[in-house]
């Protein structure tokens, strides 16, 4: 299944699903009733009843994409190779197939290989990730076990928002600029001694109007985006370049957060990989 559809545009909807079908071998193809049925079945599936006698042209991207998909399923592979397919297509649509193509899949139980540079689609749709780099596997698991637990500082920054704390670990201890970032600090008790990296998400982040614990550091409210089930603010600190942090929403209603505010920051939990960290 190709990015960019890839439907053969003097054909028909109906056509265009039949295609692998009618170019088989004479020994192998099926009969124009046979062919018949399985395409109705197909156009059921990807809910485009009625659709058959139109041309790609007449479609909208997401029903081309799923007429694609169609075309792809007709001859019953026994993998199927998604290559990006939702990468032209905007936001909402993406959305829209992404979800649909989980139950899709669900449904018709196939074993899929789906490519896709979007973090997101890749936690929503798939039973397991593999995450590369330049050609290289970092991480293999389930969409929690990477995202909760990667393996690599790569995994942990290419899978969501990061904010990243230059600092060291001793003693099985994480250190930003003096602050210990205590018990929390995943992977510091095996991070052996010496510089690190300390990652921490924005939910990981909790902000207030004054110190929570000893490791609180202050720091001034940049930027606020309130739209969307978390509010987001940019916090500019001393002790790292410019944090991003999520507020849920009541909170931030009831606290008032606005640019300019003085505040701290108190990171709740945090991922700890030693400079060098290679696997």
């Amino acid at each position: 299944v190709f990015q960019h559809y890839a439907l053969f545009r003097h054909m028909t909807v109906f056509e265009n699903i039949a295609f692998g079908l009618r170019v088989r071998p004479r020994d192998q193809r099926p009969s124009r009733k046979e062919i018949a049925r399985r395409v109705r079945e197909l156009l059921s599936l990807i809910q485009l009843e009625g659709q058959h006698d139109r041309y790609p042209s007449q479609l909208s991207g997401g029903q081309r994409q799923r007429v694609a998909l169609a075309r792809a399923l007709a001859i019953e592979p026994k993998v199927l190779l998604l290559d990006e397919p939702f990468g032209a297509l905007d936001a909402r649509v993406r959305q829209e197939l992404r979800r649909w193509l989980r139950r899709l899949h669900d449904e018709i139980h196939i074993t899929s290989v789906f490519v896709t540079h979007d973090q997101e689609e890749a936690l929503e749709v798939a039973d397991r990730i593999v995450v590369m780099n330049a050609g290289r596997i970092e991480q293999v698991g389930r969409s929690d076990e990477v995202f909760h637990h990667p393996r690599t500082p790569f995994v942990m920054e290419f899978l969501g928002n990061v904010n990243v704390f230059h600092g060291r670990v001793e003693g099985g201890r994480a250190t930003v600029a003096g602050l210990d970032f205590g018990p929390g600090a995943r992977g510091a008790d095996h991070a052996g001694g010496g510089q690190a990296r300390v990652f921490v998400r924005p939910h990981q982040l909790e902000l207030s109007r004054g110190p929570l614990s000893p490791s609180s550091f202050p720091g001034t409210v940049e930027s606020v985006n309130a739209a969307g089930a978390v509010a987001r603010l940019d916090v500019r600190t001393d002790l790292a370049g410019p944090l991003t942090v999520e507020v849920p929403q009541e909170q931030f209603r009831r606290e008032g957060f606005a640019v300019g505010d003085a505040v701290f920051v108190t990171a709740r939990e945090a991922t700890v990989f030693p400079l060098d960290y290679t696997i």
